[in-house]
Protein backbone atom coordinates (compact mmCIF):
# COMPACT_ATOMS: atom_id res chain seq x y z
CA UNK A 1 0.00 0.00 0.00
CA UNK A 2 2.70 2.22 0.50
CA UNK A 3 4.64 1.67 -2.64
CA UNK A 4 1.76 2.28 -4.57
CA UNK A 5 0.93 5.44 -2.92
CA UNK A 6 4.36 6.07 -3.55
CA UNK A 7 4.09 5.46 -7.33
CA UNK A 8 0.58 7.66 -7.43
CA UNK A 9 2.20 10.77 -5.70
CA UNK A 10 5.33 10.63 -7.95
CA UNK A 11 3.20 10.48 -11.15
CA UNK A 12 1.40 13.71 -9.66
CA UNK A 13 4.22 15.36 -9.31
CA UNK A 14 6.28 14.34 -12.34
CA UNK A 15 2.74 15.65 -13.72
CA UNK A 16 2.63 19.00 -12.28
CA UNK A 17 6.22 19.60 -12.87
CA UNK A 18 5.42 19.02 -16.61
CA UNK A 19 2.51 20.92 -16.87
CA UNK A 20 4.81 23.85 -15.34
CA UNK A 21 7.52 23.06 -17.68
CA UNK A 22 5.38 23.22 -20.78
CA UNK A 23 3.45 26.69 -19.79
CA UNK A 24 7.06 28.15 -19.20
CA UNK A 25 8.18 26.36 -22.68
CA UNK A 26 5.00 28.24 -24.41
CA UNK A 27 5.66 31.83 -22.53
CA UNK A 28 8.95 31.54 -23.31
CA UNK A 29 7.77 31.13 -27.29
CA UNK A 30 5.47 33.71 -27.08
CA UNK A 31 7.82 36.48 -25.40
CA UNK A 32 10.24 35.89 -28.16
CA UNK A 33 8.06 36.02 -31.24
CA UNK A 34 6.68 39.29 -29.39
CA UNK A 35 10.52 40.57 -29.01
CA UNK A 36 11.35 39.76 -32.42
CA UNK A 37 8.32 41.76 -33.80
CA UNK A 38 9.52 44.41 -31.56
CA UNK A 39 12.72 45.02 -32.57
CA UNK A 40 12.29 44.30 -35.51
CA UNK A 41 10.18 47.66 -35.69
CA UNK A 42 12.20 49.67 -33.90
CA UNK A 43 15.17 48.63 -35.97
CA UNK A 44 13.05 50.31 -38.95
CA UNK A 45 12.62 53.69 -37.03
CA UNK A 46 15.98 53.69 -35.49
CA UNK A 47 20.07 53.31 -35.82
CA UNK A 48 21.37 53.44 -32.29
CA UNK A 49 24.07 51.15 -32.03
CA UNK A 50 23.73 49.93 -28.52
CA UNK A 51 20.05 48.68 -28.76
CA UNK A 52 19.98 45.38 -27.43
CA UNK A 53 19.60 42.41 -29.75
CA UNK A 54 16.84 39.52 -29.28
CA UNK A 55 19.33 37.27 -27.69
CA UNK A 56 20.47 39.86 -25.00
CA UNK A 57 16.68 40.47 -24.24
CA UNK A 58 16.40 36.87 -23.91
CA UNK A 59 19.06 36.60 -21.19
CA UNK A 60 18.14 39.56 -19.32
CA UNK A 61 14.91 37.82 -18.83
CA UNK A 62 16.20 34.92 -17.22
CA UNK A 63 18.22 37.34 -14.75
CA UNK A 64 14.88 38.74 -14.07
CA UNK A 65 13.34 35.63 -13.68
CA UNK A 66 15.89 34.80 -10.67
CA UNK A 67 14.52 37.77 -8.55
CA UNK A 68 10.80 36.75 -8.79
CA UNK A 69 8.22 33.95 -7.40
CA UNK A 70 8.92 30.73 -9.00
CA UNK A 71 5.28 29.81 -9.53
CA UNK A 72 2.80 31.97 -11.18
CA UNK A 73 1.32 34.94 -9.15
CA UNK A 74 -0.57 37.68 -9.11
CA UNK A 75 1.87 40.80 -8.54
CA UNK A 76 1.21 44.70 -8.52
CA UNK A 77 4.24 46.40 -9.76
CA UNK A 78 4.89 50.09 -8.28
CA UNK A 79 4.84 51.81 -12.15
CA UNK A 80 6.71 55.37 -11.56
CA UNK A 81 6.57 56.18 -15.38
CA UNK A 82 10.67 55.36 -15.31
CA UNK A 83 12.39 53.20 -17.52
CA UNK A 84 13.47 50.51 -14.40
CA UNK A 85 9.97 49.72 -13.40
CA UNK A 86 8.58 49.60 -17.02
CA UNK A 87 10.88 46.62 -17.52
CA UNK A 88 10.42 45.15 -14.34
CA UNK A 89 6.89 45.16 -15.28
CA UNK A 90 7.34 43.50 -18.80
CA UNK A 91 9.46 41.02 -17.55
CA UNK A 92 7.06 39.72 -15.17
CA UNK A 93 4.24 39.96 -17.73
CA UNK A 94 6.44 37.33 -20.20
CA UNK A 95 7.44 35.35 -17.17
CA UNK A 96 3.38 34.53 -17.08
CA UNK A 97 2.25 36.29 -13.42
CA UNK A 98 -0.79 38.29 -13.77
CA UNK A 99 0.25 41.60 -13.34
CA UNK A 100 -1.04 45.02 -12.59
CA UNK A 101 0.48 48.64 -12.64
CA UNK A 102 0.23 50.79 -9.47
CA UNK A 103 1.03 54.19 -9.87
CA UNK A 104 1.43 56.37 -7.00
CA UNK A 105 0.93 60.14 -5.88
CA UNK A 106 2.60 60.98 -2.66
CA UNK A 107 2.83 64.67 -3.38
CA UNK A 108 0.22 67.73 -3.76
CA UNK A 109 2.12 70.25 -5.96
CA UNK A 110 -1.15 72.27 -6.25
CA UNK A 111 0.39 75.17 -4.42
CA UNK A 112 3.85 74.60 -6.26
CA UNK A 113 5.40 76.41 -8.76
CA UNK A 114 7.11 73.14 -10.83
CA UNK A 115 4.15 70.74 -12.52
CA UNK A 116 3.69 68.89 -9.53
CA UNK A 117 6.98 67.55 -9.49
CA UNK A 118 6.86 66.25 -12.62
CA UNK A 119 3.63 63.93 -11.52
CA UNK A 120 1.86 64.98 -14.65
CA UNK A 121 4.36 63.43 -17.03
CA UNK A 122 4.94 60.38 -14.66
CA UNK A 123 1.71 59.42 -15.07
CA UNK A 124 1.49 59.92 -18.98
CA UNK A 125 4.47 57.66 -18.96
CA UNK A 126 2.75 54.93 -16.56
CA UNK A 127 -0.19 54.66 -18.64
CA UNK A 128 1.57 54.22 -21.72
CA UNK A 129 4.13 51.43 -20.31
CA UNK A 130 1.32 49.83 -18.96
CA UNK A 131 -0.82 50.26 -22.45
CA UNK A 132 3.00 48.76 -24.57
CA UNK A 133 2.77 45.78 -21.90
CA UNK A 134 -1.12 44.82 -22.09
CA UNK A 135 -1.75 45.43 -18.24
CA UNK A 136 -4.53 47.25 -16.32
CA UNK A 137 -3.10 50.50 -14.51
CA UNK A 138 -4.26 51.31 -10.99
CA UNK A 139 -3.58 54.95 -9.69
CA UNK A 140 -3.94 55.78 -5.96
CA UNK A 141 -3.39 59.04 -4.07
CA UNK A 142 -0.81 58.16 -1.00
CA UNK A 143 -0.11 62.46 -0.45
CA UNK A 144 -1.55 62.55 2.91
CA UNK A 145 0.33 59.28 4.14
CA UNK A 146 3.18 60.90 2.53
CA UNK A 147 2.82 64.31 4.14
CA UNK A 148 2.20 62.59 7.96
CA UNK A 149 4.46 59.96 7.72
CA UNK A 150 7.85 60.69 5.34
CA UNK A 151 7.53 65.01 4.81
CA UNK A 152 6.91 66.09 8.28
CA UNK A 153 9.72 64.31 10.16
CA UNK A 154 11.75 65.46 7.48
CA UNK A 155 11.09 69.35 8.11
CA UNK A 156 11.75 68.88 11.67
CA UNK A 157 14.83 67.32 11.41
CA UNK A 158 15.99 69.68 9.14
CA UNK A 159 14.68 72.33 11.53
CA UNK A 160 16.71 70.77 14.34
CA UNK A 161 19.84 71.19 12.45
CA UNK A 162 20.24 67.56 11.30
CA UNK A 163 20.35 66.50 7.22
CA UNK A 164 17.74 63.52 7.17
CA UNK A 165 17.21 61.10 3.97
CA UNK A 166 13.44 61.10 3.15
CA UNK A 167 13.70 58.08 0.80
CA UNK A 168 14.26 55.25 3.90
CA UNK A 169 11.15 56.43 5.53
CA UNK A 170 9.17 56.43 1.77
CA UNK A 171 9.85 53.23 1.20
CA UNK A 172 9.29 51.79 5.25
CA UNK A 173 5.83 53.82 5.13
CA UNK A 174 4.68 54.33 1.82
CA UNK A 175 5.78 51.99 -0.71
CA UNK A 176 6.28 49.00 1.51
CA UNK A 177 3.33 50.24 4.19
CA UNK A 178 0.90 52.20 2.19
CA UNK A 179 1.05 50.42 -1.19
CA UNK A 180 1.62 47.15 -0.08
CA UNK A 181 -1.65 47.36 2.07
CA UNK A 182 -3.35 48.92 -0.91
CA UNK A 183 -1.48 46.02 -3.49
CA UNK A 184 -2.61 43.01 -0.85
CA UNK A 185 -6.30 44.16 0.11
CA UNK A 186 -7.40 46.12 -3.06
CA UNK A 187 -5.98 44.42 -5.59
CA UNK A 188 -5.53 40.54 -4.19
CA UNK A 189 -1.75 40.70 -4.97
CA UNK A 190 0.77 38.22 -3.34
CA UNK A 191 3.51 40.29 -3.92
CA UNK A 192 4.92 43.64 -4.39
CA UNK A 193 7.34 44.55 -7.43
CA UNK A 194 9.15 47.66 -7.82
CA UNK A 195 12.35 48.48 -10.18
CA UNK A 196 14.75 48.78 -7.32
CA UNK A 197 18.33 47.30 -8.07
CA UNK A 198 18.47 44.73 -4.56
CA UNK A 199 17.69 41.46 -4.35
CA UNK A 200 15.61 39.25 -1.36
CA UNK A 201 16.82 35.92 -0.52
CA UNK A 202 13.88 33.69 0.31
CA UNK A 203 14.68 30.11 2.94
CA UNK A 204 11.46 28.96 2.33
CA UNK A 205 7.63 29.32 1.01
CA UNK A 206 5.93 32.95 0.66
CA UNK A 207 5.67 33.74 4.69
CA UNK A 208 9.24 32.81 5.61
CA UNK A 209 11.92 34.86 6.51
CA UNK A 210 13.89 36.65 3.69
CA UNK A 211 17.36 38.17 3.59
CA UNK A 212 17.55 41.38 1.83
CA UNK A 213 20.42 41.46 -0.31
CA UNK A 214 22.75 44.08 -2.51
CA UNK A 215 21.81 44.24 -6.26
CA UNK A 216 24.53 42.83 -8.42
CA UNK A 217 25.01 46.68 -10.51
CA UNK A 218 27.09 47.49 -7.52
CA UNK A 219 26.87 51.03 -8.95
CA UNK A 220 23.11 50.67 -8.83
CA UNK A 221 22.83 48.85 -5.33
CA UNK A 222 19.83 50.60 -3.65
CA UNK A 223 19.62 48.07 -0.68
CA UNK A 224 20.52 51.06 1.45
CA UNK A 225 17.15 52.49 0.93
CA UNK A 226 15.24 49.46 1.79
CA UNK A 227 17.27 48.72 4.86
CA UNK A 228 14.45 50.20 6.93
CA UNK A 229 11.77 47.74 5.56
CA UNK A 230 10.75 45.17 7.97
CA UNK A 231 11.41 41.14 6.86
CA UNK A 232 7.34 40.68 7.13
CA UNK A 233 7.17 43.59 4.56
CA UNK A 234 10.25 42.43 2.32
CA UNK A 235 8.65 38.50 2.18
CA UNK A 236 6.07 39.96 -0.03
CA UNK A 237 8.18 42.07 -2.53
CA UNK A 238 9.91 41.50 -5.61
CA UNK A 239 12.70 42.87 -7.14
CA UNK A 240 13.09 41.15 -11.07
CA UNK A 241 16.27 43.84 -11.79
CA UNK A 242 18.00 42.88 -8.91
CA UNK A 243 20.52 40.60 -10.78
CA UNK A 244 20.63 42.92 -13.65
CA UNK A 245 22.62 45.46 -15.18
CA UNK A 246 21.34 49.51 -15.30
CA UNK A 247 22.62 49.53 -18.96
CA UNK A 248 21.28 46.60 -20.05
CA UNK A 249 17.82 47.89 -18.64
CA UNK A 250 18.15 50.76 -20.39
CA UNK A 251 18.85 48.71 -23.70
CA UNK A 252 16.05 46.54 -23.38
CA UNK A 253 13.56 49.46 -23.05
CA UNK A 254 14.80 50.76 -26.35
CA UNK A 255 14.78 47.72 -27.87
CA UNK A 256 11.06 47.11 -26.58
CA UNK A 257 10.04 50.61 -27.75
CA UNK A 258 9.22 52.19 -24.22
CA UNK A 259 8.53 55.96 -24.40
CA UNK A 260 10.08 55.43 -20.78
CA UNK A 261 13.48 54.43 -22.20
CA UNK A 262 15.04 57.84 -22.57
CA UNK A 263 13.55 59.13 -19.29
CA UNK A 264 15.87 60.37 -16.90
CA UNK A 265 16.56 58.15 -13.97
CA UNK A 266 14.55 59.64 -10.96
CA UNK A 267 17.80 61.65 -8.71
CA UNK A 268 16.91 63.47 -5.59
CA UNK A 269 13.71 64.28 -3.39
CA UNK A 270 10.95 64.35 -5.37
CA UNK A 271 9.07 67.00 -4.00
CA UNK A 272 11.62 69.39 -4.63
CA UNK A 273 11.11 69.66 -7.98
CA UNK A 274 13.47 71.73 -10.53
CA UNK A 275 13.84 74.28 -7.30
CA UNK A 276 17.15 74.88 -5.36
CA UNK A 277 17.29 72.71 -2.67
CA UNK A 278 17.42 75.78 0.13
CA UNK A 279 14.29 78.21 -1.75
CA UNK A 280 12.23 74.97 -1.44
CA UNK A 281 13.43 74.17 2.38
CA UNK A 282 12.96 77.78 3.03
CA UNK A 283 9.25 77.89 2.78
CA UNK A 284 9.37 75.09 5.39
CA UNK A 285 11.84 75.82 7.78
CA UNK A 286 12.79 79.48 9.06
CA UNK A 287 15.70 80.78 7.01
CA UNK A 288 17.84 83.11 8.89
CA UNK A 289 21.10 84.30 7.51
CA UNK A 290 24.32 83.80 9.64
CA UNK A 291 28.00 83.61 9.37
CA UNK A 292 30.67 81.25 8.19
CA UNK A 293 33.24 80.30 10.63
CA UNK A 294 36.86 78.83 9.94
CA UNK A 295 37.19 76.19 12.01
CA UNK A 296 40.62 76.67 12.48
CA UNK A 297 40.83 80.20 13.55
CA UNK A 298 37.60 80.00 14.94
CA UNK A 299 36.63 82.92 13.51
CA UNK A 300 34.33 84.50 10.37
CA UNK A 301 35.95 83.66 6.90
CA UNK A 302 37.51 86.97 5.76
CA UNK A 303 34.80 88.88 2.89
CA UNK A 304 32.55 86.05 3.45
CA UNK A 305 28.84 86.82 2.37
CA UNK A 306 26.22 85.83 5.02
CA UNK A 307 24.73 81.91 5.07
CA UNK A 308 21.36 81.61 3.44
CA UNK A 309 20.03 79.45 6.36
CA UNK A 310 21.48 76.55 8.13
CA UNK A 311 19.05 74.14 6.12
CA UNK A 312 21.24 74.72 2.36
CA UNK A 313 24.04 73.47 3.99
CA UNK A 314 25.03 69.27 4.83
CA UNK A 315 28.20 68.03 5.75
CA UNK A 316 30.67 67.37 2.81
CA UNK A 317 29.44 69.82 0.60
CA UNK A 318 31.26 72.83 -0.80
CA UNK A 319 29.78 76.09 1.23
CA UNK A 320 30.17 78.09 -2.32
CA UNK A 321 30.50 81.01 -0.31
CA UNK A 322 30.18 84.27 -2.03
CA UNK A 323 33.30 86.68 -1.73
CA UNK A 324 35.84 83.73 -0.34
CA UNK A 325 39.34 83.48 -2.40
CA UNK A 326 39.43 79.85 -1.75
CA UNK A 327 36.77 76.67 -1.67
CA UNK A 328 35.28 75.76 1.68
CA UNK A 329 33.74 72.91 2.34
CA UNK A 330 30.80 72.60 5.39
CA UNK A 331 32.11 70.52 8.51
CA UNK A 332 29.02 71.13 10.73
CA UNK A 333 26.00 73.44 12.14
CA UNK A 334 25.62 75.19 15.23
CA UNK A 335 21.92 75.50 15.49
CA UNK A 336 21.92 77.44 19.02
CA UNK A 337 24.51 79.87 17.24
CA UNK A 338 23.53 79.90 13.37
CA UNK A 339 26.87 79.20 12.07
CA UNK A 340 28.18 76.88 9.56
CA UNK A 341 31.47 75.58 10.04
CA UNK A 342 33.50 75.10 7.30
CA UNK A 343 37.28 74.48 6.48
CA UNK A 344 39.40 74.75 3.57
CA UNK A 345 39.49 71.98 1.43
CA UNK A 346 37.88 68.61 0.89
CA UNK A 347 40.15 66.62 2.57
CA UNK A 348 40.44 68.83 5.62
CA UNK A 349 41.30 66.63 8.95
CA UNK A 350 37.63 68.53 10.29
CA UNK A 351 35.97 66.32 8.08
CA UNK A 352 36.63 62.81 9.08
CA UNK A 353 35.09 61.14 12.23
CA UNK A 354 36.21 57.48 14.25
CA UNK A 355 32.75 56.83 15.12
CA UNK A 356 29.10 57.92 15.83
CA UNK A 357 26.35 57.13 17.79
CA UNK A 358 23.29 55.99 16.16
CA UNK A 359 19.84 55.89 17.22
CA UNK A 360 16.53 54.73 16.30
CA UNK A 361 17.96 50.99 15.15
CA UNK A 362 16.11 49.27 12.13
CA UNK A 363 16.48 45.48 11.83
CA UNK A 364 15.25 43.52 8.90
CA UNK A 365 14.82 40.47 10.73
CA UNK A 366 13.33 42.44 13.30
CA UNK A 367 16.41 42.14 15.79
CA UNK A 368 20.04 42.88 16.10
CA UNK A 369 22.09 40.00 14.75
CA UNK A 370 23.46 38.08 17.82
CA UNK A 371 27.28 37.95 17.96
CA UNK A 372 28.27 39.69 15.62
CA UNK A 373 30.07 43.09 16.37
CA UNK A 374 32.03 43.69 13.55
CA UNK A 375 30.51 44.54 10.06
CA UNK A 376 30.21 46.68 6.99
CA UNK A 377 28.56 49.86 6.60
CA UNK A 378 27.72 53.04 4.82
CA UNK A 379 27.09 56.40 6.41
CA UNK A 380 25.18 57.20 3.08
CA UNK A 381 23.93 55.87 -0.49
CA UNK A 382 27.04 57.08 -2.29
CA UNK A 383 29.44 55.91 0.21
CA UNK A 384 32.13 52.63 0.30
CA UNK A 385 31.12 50.38 2.36
CA UNK A 386 33.39 50.53 5.09
CA UNK A 387 34.14 48.10 7.84
CA UNK A 388 33.07 49.00 11.59
CA UNK A 389 32.70 47.76 14.78
CA UNK A 390 29.03 48.01 16.71
CA UNK A 391 29.41 48.13 20.76
CA UNK A 392 26.51 48.68 23.11
CA UNK A 393 25.53 52.19 24.38
CA UNK A 394 24.01 53.22 27.81
CA UNK A 395 21.36 50.68 27.31
CA UNK A 396 21.35 49.17 24.59
CA UNK A 397 19.20 48.30 22.15
CA UNK A 398 15.51 47.75 23.84
CA UNK A 399 17.66 47.04 26.94
CA UNK A 400 19.92 44.63 25.85
CA UNK A 401 23.49 45.07 24.30
CA UNK A 402 24.00 44.40 20.24
CA UNK A 403 25.44 40.80 20.48
CA UNK A 404 25.24 39.21 23.30
CA UNK A 405 27.74 36.44 22.80
CA UNK A 406 30.35 38.69 21.93
CA UNK A 407 32.51 39.82 25.32
CA UNK A 408 33.51 42.79 23.38
CA UNK A 409 30.33 44.52 22.97
CA UNK A 410 29.09 44.00 26.25
CA UNK A 411 31.52 47.36 26.96
CA UNK A 412 29.70 50.76 27.45
CA UNK A 413 30.65 53.21 25.67
CA UNK A 414 31.63 56.13 28.09
CA UNK A 415 34.61 57.36 25.87
CA UNK A 416 32.83 59.27 23.09
CA UNK A 417 33.13 62.45 23.15
CA UNK A 418 31.04 64.69 20.59
CA UNK A 419 32.55 66.84 17.72
CA UNK A 420 31.81 70.57 18.97
CA UNK A 421 31.05 71.54 15.41
CA UNK A 422 28.16 69.15 15.00
CA UNK A 423 24.74 69.63 16.55
CA UNK A 424 23.36 66.30 17.30
CA UNK A 425 19.70 64.61 15.86
CA UNK A 426 16.80 65.48 17.65
CA UNK A 427 15.50 61.95 17.39
CA UNK A 428 12.40 60.13 18.25
CA UNK A 429 14.24 58.20 20.63
CA UNK A 430 15.54 61.44 22.67
CA UNK A 431 11.60 62.86 22.37
CA UNK A 432 10.28 59.30 24.25
CA UNK A 433 13.37 59.56 26.53
CA UNK A 434 14.93 56.56 25.62
CA UNK A 435 18.85 57.05 24.77
CA UNK A 436 20.54 56.65 21.92
CA UNK A 437 21.85 53.05 21.45
CA UNK A 438 24.41 52.18 19.48
CA UNK A 439 28.31 53.41 19.25
CA UNK A 440 29.64 52.73 15.94
CA UNK A 441 33.23 52.82 15.46
CA UNK A 442 34.91 52.92 12.21
CA UNK A 443 37.70 50.80 10.79
CA UNK A 444 39.27 53.66 9.29
CA UNK A 445 38.34 57.63 9.89
CA UNK A 446 35.18 58.38 7.59
CA UNK A 447 34.53 61.73 5.58
CA UNK A 448 31.16 63.52 6.41
CA UNK A 449 29.30 61.55 8.93
CA UNK A 450 25.93 63.47 9.10
CA UNK A 451 23.60 63.54 12.23
CA UNK A 452 20.00 62.89 10.07
CA UNK A 453 21.37 60.61 7.51
CA UNK A 454 20.88 56.79 8.13
CA UNK A 455 24.30 54.42 8.52
CA UNK A 456 23.03 51.20 7.15
CA UNK A 457 24.93 48.32 8.16
CA UNK A 458 25.98 44.63 6.32
CA UNK A 459 27.49 41.26 7.19
CA UNK A 460 30.97 41.06 6.92
CA UNK A 461 31.69 38.57 4.00
CA UNK A 462 28.86 38.46 2.15
CA UNK A 463 25.64 41.35 0.39
CA UNK A 464 23.23 40.47 3.12
CA UNK A 465 21.79 43.82 4.31
CA UNK A 466 21.24 43.81 8.37
CA UNK A 467 19.41 47.02 8.93
CA UNK A 468 20.61 50.46 10.13
CA UNK A 469 19.55 53.21 12.33
CA UNK A 470 20.24 57.18 12.20
CA UNK A 471 22.88 58.93 13.18
CA UNK A 472 22.46 60.73 16.26
CA UNK A 473 25.68 62.43 16.91
CA UNK A 474 29.41 62.38 15.70
CA UNK A 475 32.66 61.85 18.05
CA UNK A 476 35.58 64.41 17.70
CA UNK A 477 37.18 64.92 14.12
CA UNK A 478 40.54 64.38 13.54
CA UNK A 479 41.43 68.10 13.49
CA UNK A 480 39.71 68.29 16.89
CA UNK A 481 41.49 65.27 18.60
CA UNK A 482 44.83 66.27 16.86
CA UNK A 483 44.07 70.23 18.18
CA UNK A 484 43.65 69.02 22.11
CA UNK A 485 46.33 66.37 22.18
CA UNK A 486 48.97 69.67 21.66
Amino acid sequence: RHALVTRQRNRRNAARTHAITTHRAHIMSAWRRACQRAYSAHSATTSTSTTATVAQLDALLKRCELGAPRAPSRIAVGLSGGVDSAVAAWALKQLGHDVTGVLMRNWDGFDERDDDCGYVDDRKSARETANAIGIALDEVDFSRTYWHEVFEPFVGAFASGATPNPDLECNRRVKFGALLRHARERLGAEYLATGHYARIRRSGNHNSMVELLRGVDITKDQSYFLASVTGEALSSACFPLGEALKSDIRDAARALNFTAAERRSSAGICFIGRRPFGEFIGEYVESKAGEFVDVETMRVVPGAEAHRGLASYTVGQRAKIGGAAKPWFVVGKNTASNVVYVASGPEHEALFSTSAIVTEPFWVAGEPPAGVAKLRAKTRYAAQLTPVTLTAHRDGYNGASIGKNDTHTQSMSSEFVPSAFSTAYDSRADASGAPPTLLVTFASPERAVTPGQAVVFYAPDDDVCLGGGIIHSTSRTLFEERRGSQ
